[in-house]
């Protein structure tokens, strides 16, 4: 199978698992092949990531090679730094069986949602380049951490309190590495 279709048929999938379809799980390849195959994910948003680059403004005193340079660095991280940190949290949720298969659905499930979300503000830069509020991205954050807990539940196979905790552990990683990425873009190191 190709990556193209390996790449259809999985996003097919995180949309049945969304939709609360538990044979959506049949779609994805969840061998140890599509698991590694499920980063190409991120090659497909790429893109998008950077039309959203573009659209958003650079923060002020921030050169435009130190932004470029920092985002470059940044991309990877965000793909790799929460499988990896994923790995030990399945291990001691007692799950660590289930991991391969959980990654691979959330790896393809960001072609919707976090793709879903950077065409929403590259869409709201166009209409609103002075920048859009607050509003428009609380419920789209609360629906992103919705689904994003749904997958964890149905691919791990815990109960929806872990579920919670997982994708709190999950939320602060990714807050954790936007906060360091805008130190760093600040000229804090």
């Amino acid at each position: 199978m190709t990556i193209w279709e390996e790449a259809r048929l999985s996003v097919r999938g995180a949309i049945r698992v969304l939709r609360l379809d538990p044979d959506g799980i049949d779609d994805f390849n969840l061998t140890m092949s599509g698991y590694w195959r499920s980063f190409y994910a991120a090659l497909f948003l790429l893109p998008l990531y950077l039309v959203y680059l573009q659209a958003v403004p650079i923060p002020k005193g921030v050169g435009v090679g130190r932004y470029w340079l920092i985002e470059a660095i940044n991309y990877p991280l965000a793909w790799t730094l929460w499988p990896l940190f994923a790995f030990y949290v399945c291990a001691s949720a007692g799950v660590a069986r289930r991991y391969t298969t959980y990654i691979i659905i959330h790896n393809w499930a960001q072609v919707l949602l976090f793709g879903g979300q950077m065409l929403l503000v590259v869409l709201a830069y166009a209409v609103d380049p002075g920048g859009p509020g607050a509003g428009l991205f609380v419920p789209v954050w609360i629906a992103v951490l919705a689904a994003e807990t749904l997958i964890v539940r149905l691919a791990l196979g815990v109960t929806w309190p872990q579920a919670i905790l997982i994708e709190a552990l999950s939320f602060v990683t990714a807050l954790l590495l936007s906060l360091a990425k805008q130190f760093v873009m600040i000229g804090g190191g």
